[in-house]
């Protein structure tokens, strides 16, 4: 059986290789927090709007980790689920397109909204059965090699197929070249769901729920008293201290690419430069973080923030010092906290993957994100109403702000060395 189950891993491995490759593509061409905010604001919704569509996002992810969780652990197939949601994430994406294309403001802000949460729902529920299904059919230093193999190869076709599609389209209106950008992601998500159907998935892979007489139900309070009950079990308890102030960290992304969108939406090279700069800071981030990672989850903890914080504070300089006006400079800007917010989140989900006992690893994700996420919520809608009165540079200092309380906690908290040690069971 052990070896059964051992060929099993291994047929495994490549084909979620390629799967996550194809996945990263089409994510960064339809970037929820780069390429749709651009266009929220080149379609001249309010700067509001723009911003609380992280918010709203968001939401959707919360709703997914604070009632889904528990049947998401109990199902023991998951990967035909995790093909679905690929192509309702494209589905989504062609919807706002759609809408789009009416040209009518107040429709576009609505679809933009509902697209938004509906991905934020969609997308979370896949990475809460994705986190399961890894931790399930692929060990520890396998999927940290998957994780940077994706970051790379996704970020290097991502390049090619942006600078492709710009060649082409370069001489269209802006709302073609656009829609050819989405058509190609929702294409290359498509094509990651049926990459999906191709692995062997064990037969269990969760613990099925012990029947009783009534069906389980959705039940505010007890949902709340599960999560809750997370904060008995040391190993969680520390790692929140690590994780909530990564929260703000987590926004520079998508406040960086509205900072950008507001100088150089009107530009035929703004969208094709973001993407670009993300899709870069995918590939360079997969064999930077991969060797620093091997030696110190904490090493690259501590250098991502200090790299939000150092970019940030140069791209306020010379905001209003009034030269930023190169497209060049954000799409640096951009490609740096990709890089830095790519190695934070790839090692958070490692680390957590490393401590987390398995009967608790739904749970547990679950309970961190409906914190995390809630923290984010608020405080992305606070920046996108401090972006809407005032400027987006008042939030992207905040955030350099942030990164650098993240660094220091990150440091005080987490260990300098790596450790392939078992999973504690408490």
């Amino acid at each position: 059986m052990t070896d059964v189950t051992a060929d099993k891993t291994k047929r495994n491995v490549p084909v979620l290789a390629g799967q996550s490759i194809v996945s990263q593509v089409a994510w960064t061409l339809g970037s929820p927090s780069v390429v749709l905010p651009f266009l929220a604001v080149s379609f001249e919704l309010p700067m509001f709007v723009a911003g609380a569509l992280v918010s709203v996002r968001m939401i959707g992810s919360m709703i997914s980790d604070f009632f889904l969780a528990q049947p998401i652990a109990a199902k023991s197939q998951k990967k035909r689920a995790i093909a679905l949601t690929e192509a309702v994430i494209g589905a989504c994406l062609v919807l706002a397109m759609v809408a789009a294309a009416t040209g009518d403001v107040p429709l576009i802000a609505v679809v933009f909204v509902a697209v938004f949460f509906m991905i934020g729902l969609v997308d979370e529920v896949q990475n809460l059965m994705l986190t399961d299904l890894l931790g399930d059919h692929v060990h520890s230093r396998s999927r940290m090699v998957m994780r940077y193999l994706q970051l790379g190869g996704g970020g290097l076709c991502a390049i090619g197929l942006a600078l492709l599609v710009h060649q082409i389209t370069k001489e269209n209106p802006p709302f073609s070249r656009h829609s050819t950008m989405i058509g190609v992601s929702v294409a290359f998500f498509m094509l990651s769901g049926v990459l999906m159907l191709a692995m062997t998935e064990n037969t269990r892979s969760a613990e099925p729920v012990k029947k009783t007489g009534t069906k389980p139900k959705l039940s505010f309070t007890a949902n709340a008293r599960s999560i809750l009950g997370m904060f008995e079990y040391t190993w969680f308890r520390r790692y929140m201290v690590m994780r909530i102030p990564l929260v703000a960290v987590s926004l520079s992304v998508p406040f960086f690419a509205l900072i950008a969108a507001e100088a150089h939406h009107g530009s035929a090279r703004g969208l094709t430069a973001m993407i670009v700069s993300s899709a870069s800071g995918y590939l360079v981030s997969g064999p930077l973080w991969q060797v620093v990672n091997m030696k110190s989850h904490r090493a690259v903890m501590v250098v991502g923030t200090l790299m939000v914080a150092a970019t940030g504070g140069v791209l306020l300089a010379f905001h209003y010092m009034g030269i930023d006006h190169d497209v060049h400079l954000h799409a640096i800007a951009l490609f740096v906290v990709t890089v830095a917010v790519t190695g934070i989140s790839s090692v958070r989900k490692l680390y957590f993957l490393d401590v987390a006992p398995k009967e608790q690893r739904v749970q547990g994700s679950a309970a961190i994100k409906s914190f995390t996420r809630l923290l984010a919520v608020l405080l992305s809608a606070a920046l996108a109403a401090v972006a809407h009165m005032h400027e987006v540079a008042l939030a992207v200092a905040f955030i350099v702000a942030a990164s650098l309380m993240a660094c220091v906690t990150c440091y005080l908290t987490m260990s300098p060395d790596r450790e392939d040690s078992p999973r504690p069971q408490s």
